[in-house]
Order: structure tokens, then sequence, then C-alpha cells
């Protein structure tokens, strides 16, 4: 009879570890809070248009690269796949003046430099990275099977070749690096990026896999992604449980049978899951592959099963920033042609939850695929990143006054549409708001800890990156999802569920033979260290008895001296 594996969480990772899983044999089950599976990767509909909430690039798009072919295995990308390639990653506006990153690396240095000539020593090492980075990752295209430790991002950065001329960007976030250049709008161009809390060689990174063509996006973007990995999996021979939070996860202790008089190991094991509903479910392994923080506050909340790296990040709370992020969706009548992808661009103040900003990023979807919008029409999105503080705000207003909670929302996004309309005036009257979302939606529809969609912000000061997939002191339940491994993403999170089922695989094969003979060394060890220690407890017995005797000599002379 096949072992069964219970996968807590419907996302990337646990489709993943739900894929792998039953190409092995086990017999799987995906339980899914909601009421369908993607988890972050999620994209809906609304009044006919397509909302896609995730994919910005896929890491993984370059035919043969390590990512590309965890993608096919996954059923993610096939023969039929149409890659879609856009002509520049970002674009930024500042006072008239637009900077770009072109797939062509060459192209923008030209611009850069035509544009801030006195910042030339930045824009030479900036794109001298990017192409000796591209160089690396379409080196990786030869590759013929996927390591366990797949990562382009990692190969990149521990390049030589990349690193002797990264190593100026050490120590560095996107913010101070932008600081270097006297060009507002290069500045713009970077910041309008991502959060500024990011090492600022990441940007280095992602620049150099779009110019490779290994960060591009595929037609039907997070919807046909999730829809893949939903199909690949049920045709394995899956099963999903939706609308099914989980609860708790019992633990029991576990005494496993003496091997030899002296051997004694003992450890505990998942009995079980309750889930909100009251069922139950018992399984021989699980995965949790949802929030980390959520696993060790709400399935298991013993402390003494907590990654170590939890107590870290709290005494080093600066070095792991989360981040979220507001987003407003609009329909356009119109193709909104004067923006290709993205633009970044000055606005008029604006609060949204707790800081206020001055500069809106918009992006256009049309080139996604038809299913976006009727014909003639698209969709726009703006997304505001927010912080921790700003996710204490929505969550504080929506449990206080839900109706100020969706009216706040929706100010926001009137306040948005009307900085759009107003650098475009051809589309006054021809946009509307398709829905709004905040860092609270993520937490109340995912768990996710401050609404972050992300993992923790590896930033230029960070240490231990990376968490194990194994829960202390629990022999059978095992951890998945872009939480685990560094940079975090569509593809950590699809690698880690791969890798959960890879130690149950190991954790399942026989091990009897070995027993015997690693209980006898262990028990050689144990008897040899008893030796030692009685060797030294004689040891110091001996001097005790040797300095009492000499003490007591010392006393007996100074006594008959004073007798004397």
């Amino acid at each position: 009879m096949s072992k069964k594996i219970a996968i807590i969480g419907g996302g990337v990772a646990g489709l993943s570890a739900g894929i792998y899983a039953e190409r092995l044999g086990y017999d799987t089950t995906i339980y899914e809070k909601n009421s369908v599976l993607g988890g972050s990767l999620s994209g809906w509909y609304r009044n006919g248009y397509a909302i896609d909430n995730c994919l910005h690039w896929l890491t993984g798009t370059a035919e043969g690269t390590p990512t590309n072919l965890l993608w096919k295995e996954l059923g993610v990308i096939d023969e039929e796949t149409k890659i879609v390639e856009r002509p520049y990653l970002i674009s930024s506006e500042t006072n008239g003046v637009r900077v770009t990153l072109w797939r062509d690396a060459e192209k923008t240095r030209r611009e850069m430099l035509e544009i801030s000539p006195e910042d030339a020593t930045e824009i030479n090492l900036f794109i001298d990275c990017v192409n000796v980075a591209s160089d690396i990752t379409a080196n990786l295209s030869h590759i013929t099977k996927i390591a366990k430790t797949v990562n382009e991002a990692e190969t990149v950065l521990s390049h030589f070749e990349f690193a002797r001329r990264a190593v100026l960007y050490m120590g560095l976030n996107i913010e101070q690096w932008a600081e270097r250049f006297k060009s507002e709008a290069i500045r713009n161009l970077l910041l309008d990026f991502s959060a500024k809390e990011y090492e600022s060689y990441w940007l280095i990174v992602v620049y150099s896999f779009f110019a490779s063509g290994n960060a591009d996006i595929i037609d039907g973007g997070s919807i046909k992604i999730a829809d893949n990995l939903i199909k690949t999996y049920l045709n394995k021979g899956g099963k999903i449980e939706p609308n099914m939070a989980a609860k708790q996860i019992v633990l029991k202790k576990k005494k496993l049978p003496k091997i030899e008089k002296k051997v004694k190991i003992k450890t505990k094991t998942a009995e079980k899951i309750i889930f909100e509903n009251g069922e139950e479910v018992t399984a021989d392994y699980i995965i949790c592959a949802c929030d980390i923080k959520y696993v060790f506050s709400k399935l298991i909340r013993k402390k003494g099963h907590k990654p170590r790296i939890f107590k870290y990040i709290k005494d080093h709370r600066k070095e792991f920033p989360m981040y979220s992020a507001f987003h407003v969706a609009f329909s356009v009548d119109g193709l909104f042609y004067e923006i290709g992808d993205s633009l970044g661009f000055a606005c008029n103040p604006i609060e949204v939850g707790m800081q206020e900003i001055d500069r809106i990023y918009l992006k256009n979807y049309r080139e996604y695929g038809d299913y976006i919008a009727p014909e003639g029409r698209t969709v726009v999105q703006v997304m505001v990143i927010q912080y921790e503080k700003d996710f204490k705000f929505w969550k504080k207003l929506y449990k206080s006054d839900v109706k100020r909670y969706y009216l706040a929302k929706n100010n926001i996004a009137k306040a948005i549409m009307a900085e759009i309309v107003k650098k475009y005036p051809q589309y006054d009257g021809k946009m509307e708001i398709l829905d709004t979302w905040t860092p609270y939606t993520y937490a109340s529809r995912n768990n996710d800890t401050n609404g972050s969609y992300m993992r923790f912000i590896t930033t230029a000061v960070s240490r231990k990156a990376n968490m194990s997939a194994e829960v202390r002191g629990v022999e059978n339940v095992f951890l998945a999802g872009h939480w685990l491994r560094y940079p975090g993403g569509l593809p950590m999170a699809a690698l880690t569920g791969k890798a959960a089922v890879e130690i149950i695989e190991e954790k399942n094969k026989p091990v009897l033979p070995f027993i015997n003979e690693i209980a006898g060394k262990i028990t050689d060890v144990k008897d040899n260290v008893a030796e030692k220690i009685t060797d030294v407890k004689d040891n110091v017995a001996e001097k005790i008895t040797d300095v009492k005797d000499n003490v007591k000599e010392k006393i007996i002379d100074v006594k008959e001296k004073i007798g004397n």
C-alpha cells in the first residue's frame, strides 16, 4: 500500500510537492483553505476582465536553463506554451526624462549615458555586471538535469567574474545604490523597481535574466501557470480538498524500539491534522506548504519545534524587513498603448496606509494575452509597496470598521485614477475601478504574516538566508515554500516542494541493515567515553587525596612549631 502524504496548502510549493510525490508512487491529498488553488500565484476575473496578481516575470523562460527544466517537469511550460518577450523590463519618467531597462542592455547603456554622462562610471559598472550575469545565465542552458540546489541567482552571485565586478555593490541596498547616481531620473528608475531594502545586486541579477531571455512571461499569466500545475497534479492521480483550513497538527511522543540496551532514541511524530470544520485526517507524512510563521504559531505551537532562525530574526528584526502592497486594478476602454508594459511617474501626494506616496508605478497587462480584456480594451494596475506598519493600519481598520476599510480603499483608488487621467487625459471617462486589495487581504486569504506575499527581504546585511525543510523534533512533518530559500518567489516555492518530497523519499528508504552497525558504533563510543570519564574520576580522586595528605602534613608541622 502506498504511503500517504497530506499537503497543507495548494500554492506552488504544495502543488509541486504533490506532483513529485505522485511520480514516486505516494498517495497524496492537498488541503487548501480557499475554494481555489494557487496561493500567491493568483488571478481572478471581474466583469469580464482578468486580474493578474503575481506574475511580473518568470525566471526559467530561457530554453534549457535549470529552472526551465523544472517548469517543464511540473507542466508549467511545454511545446505549446507561448513565451511573451517584452521590449523592456521597467521604464521610469522624471520631469519629462524617461529611462528604461531595455532587453538590449547596450541600448540601456547608451540611453543612460546620453541622459547623464556625469554618471558614466556607475552606468558602465552597472551594465558590465548585467552583461556578465547574462553570459553566465546563457551558459547554464547546457544543463540536462535538475540539480537539487538549482538556483540561477545563487549561480550568478557566486560566479567569480560577476563577484569581482559586483564587489562594489556589497553592503548596498537599492536605495543606497540609487544615491550614487547624480541623475534623478536614474535614481527614480531604480527606486520604482521594487522595495528599496533589497540588495542592489538583486536588481542587477533580475535585469540580467530579462536581458538573456530568462525572465519573460507566458501567455495566460498567473492564471495559466496555476491551471497548468493543477492539471499536472490531477493527471498524476493527486486529490484536492478545497475549503479545508488546517487548525492543528497533533503530535505525540514516540519511542523507537531499543536496538541495544544502551541505545534509546526519542522523538515526536504527527498523529493527525485537525481542520477548522472539525474533520480529522491522518497520514504517514505531512508537508506544510503554507506561511511558515503560521505553521509554528497555529499548527505546531510548542516553541521547541520552531526553526532556530526565528529567534535570530526576532533579535535582528531590522535585517529582515517584510513588505506587502496595496493594489488597484482598472479596466480601460482602449489599449493604453502609451505604456507598453510599465511606467513609474510622479504624482501629487496620496496617503496609502501609513505612508504618503509621490510616485505611481502603472502596469499594462494587455501583453499577457487575449484573456485579459475584451477586444480593444485592457487592464492596468497600480501597486504601492506597504510595510508592517501599513499592514497593522489596514488590519485595525478592517477589524474596527469594515465600511471605513472599503471606503478608504475606494478613495485611494479614485485618487490614483485621477492622477493617471491627469497624465493621460485621453482616458478620462474610459477607466473604471475593477478591484482593490490590501496587505490585510493577503493575511486573511493566505495566512501571510503581515500580509507579506513574499518571504522577508534579504537585505544587504542579512544573514542566515535559508531555512531547513525539516521540523525539529518531529520525524514526519516537513516544510515547503519560498520562505525557505533565498531569494524566494515562484521558482524557490516549486523547488522547495520538490525538495520536501526528496527528503521523505530518503527517509523512506530501508535502513534496517545499517541500524545494528550504527548502534554498535554508538555503543563503542559511549563505552569509550564512559572509560575516559572513569579514568578522569580516578585521577581526580587521587589528586584530591594527595592534596588532603599534603594539607594534613602541613597542619601537623605548624602545630609542632607552635608547640615548641
